[in-house]
């Protein structure tokens, strides 16, 4: 979106958006390059790639590496984390990863059966019993602290995310309209 053409481009529009940018709390900036070394430099633990296949033939493609590096790059904005930016980056790159994995068990086997199995809802296990072979999940237990979060709650890299960037969570957002 460019404030800019919404506010219709002209000096007055230009002088409006530079003398409110600070309290606006919106960040019109580019972010600096992060690439998939930046990512690995973090976690180096996750399969990138065909030629990076675990010892199961898990992997996430290329293709869904590059589009949660472009929703990262969107979503968390370097002048507004400075030296927590590449971290902040890297925990959503990662928490959409792990989503990916729990959908997509192994991207080689395209059954139906496989894309079921992987569209289940999961949350946190709290109890189990081995001969009645029951598992309990309980997603309530977070609902307080991570209200209206998503599934950014349903990983440890999505709930690290949601903390840090509460820390720097500054004014709210000031809109024209």
């Amino acid at each position: 979106m460019n404030f800019y053409n919404m506010l219709g481009f002209n000096f007055n529009a230009k002088m409006f958006m530079e003398g409110f940018a600070g309290v606006s709390n919106v960040i019109l900036t580019d972010n600096p390059s992060f690439t998939e070394d930046d990512f690995k430099s973090v976690f180096p633990n996750f399969p990138i790639g065909e030629e990076n296949k675990d010892n199961d033939g898990n992997y996430i493609p290329e293709e869904a590496f590059t589009l949660f590096l472009m929703m990262a790059n969107k979503a968390i904005k370097y002048d507004r984390y400075k030296s927590a930016w590449k971290y902040l980056m890297c925990l959503y790159i990662a928490h959409m990863m792990v989503l990916y994995m729990q959908t997509i068990k192994n991207p080689e086997d395209t059954s139906v059966a496989s894309a079921l199995a992987g569209a289940l809802p999961t949350g946190i296990s709290t109890s189990k019993s081995v001969d009645g072979l029951s598992i309990s999940y309980d997603l309530l237990g977070m609902q307080e602290d991570y209200a209206g979060y998503g599934t950014w709650k349903l990983t440890k890299y999505g709930q690290q995310l949601i903390t840090l960037t509460k820390i720097y969570a500054g004014p709210g957002m000031w809109a024209n309209g």
